[in-house]
């Protein structure tokens, strides 16, 4: 389109990220337009539009985002390795009732029979 930009044009003149420039748009700090999932900005616009000086520090947000999302992963990691134990020891736990209250038995050769009876 004539005369706009896309998101990631004017992050990059903005010396701002692709997801900033979004947010900028969504909350109409920055004019643009959406055609479709896209959207675009006004050369004009862009030129005259001063979002002001970075903070310093400003990556610490996206540090922390990043840590605390790596101690939910890990934590949901823990979750499932904790569960899988608890599940193979619940198949431990019926595998020897069954074998108690039917004695051992080959597997292999019950479903032999089940196919040649079925």
């Amino acid at each position: 389109m004539d005369g706009y930009v896309t998101v990631e044009e004017a992050a990059r003149r903005l010396d701002r990220s692709i997801e900033q420039v979004r947010r900028y748009l969504r909350e109409g700090r920055l004019p643009g337009r959406r055609i479709g999932q896209q959207w675009f900005i006004e050369e004009g616009a862009l030129a005259a539009w001063h979002p002001g000086p970075r903070r310093a520090g400003a990556g610490r947000i996206g540090e922390a985002i990043a840590t605390y999302e790596a101690r939910a992963m890990k934590t949901n990691e823990t979750r499932r390795r904790e569960r899988g134990e608890e599940l193979l020891a619940e198949i431990d736990r019926v595998r020897e009732e069954i074998r108690k209250e039917h004695g051992e038995f080959d597997v292999l050769e019950m479903l032999h029979r089940d196919r040649e009876e079925h």
